[in-house]
């Protein structure tokens, strides 16, 4: 694993074990990633990232530990109109779904007529399109979290959006390996399942 793969294992883990409770290990991935220079910053979107995959109690649990282990003053973003949200949430879903990204659309809509739009202008325009972390390590943050859980679906569109945003097969792997530890047995087969779909079994990890 190279230094920068080490580096970034620090955010993942935090990502992954916020998510599932285990802050311990959440406040020891916090020191971690101080340690390997990450500004806090970058930890602060990865807190912020969990709203969208975890929900907003973990957001809340990951802010409280980021703040306990490296206390420090966030800043707020510019605000945007809807509109600008909306474009910009556009570019960055339209980046990791590739040509998929008008069916995924449609599809979300045919769940919901409202899901889209909260989607796109929510989930990547006020979240995902954020400064101070990029994009790369947000898809792999992604994957770390859904593997977490199990999402197979999901993680599988995430790991080729790591992919697209220039992770490495092997980056996607390990980002994916290090959720399914913090989730346990209960999502091991939903994450190489999840695997085999985006990179074929015969794939090495890399």
């Amino acid at each position: 694993m190279s230094r920068r793969a080490r580096e970034r294992a620090a955010l993942l883990r935090f990502a992954a074990t916020a998510a599932t409770r285990d802050l311990r290990g959440a406040a020891r991935a916090v020191t971690r990633a101080r340690a390997a220079g990450w500004p806090r910053g970058a930890v602060e979107e990865v807190a912020l990232m969990l709203i969208l995959h975890a929900g907003f109690p973990a957001a809340l649990e990951a802010m409280n530990v980021l703040q306990s282990e490296w206390p420090g003053r966030a800043r707020a973003t510019a605000p945007r109109s809807p509109a600008a949200w909306r474009a910009r949430g556009a570019r960055v879903c339209a980046r990791v779904y590739g040509r998929s990204f008008p069916k995924l659309v449609a599809n979300v809509r045919a769940l919901h007529p409202d899901l889209a739009g909260l989607m796109v202008e929510i989930g990547y325009g006020r979240v995902l399109s954020r400064p101070r972390l990029d994009g790369r390590s947000r898809e792999l943050v992604a994957v770390a979290v859904l593997a977490s859980f199990g999402w197979e679906r999901q993680l599988v569109s995430h790991l080729l959006g790591a992919r697209r945003f220039g992770a490495t097969a092997g980056e996607a792997r390990r980002a994916a390996r290090i959720g399914a530890r913090a989730g346990g047995d209960a999502v091991r087969a939903a994450c190489e399942g999840a695997l085999a779909a985006a990179f074929g079994r015969s794939q090495r990890s890399g």
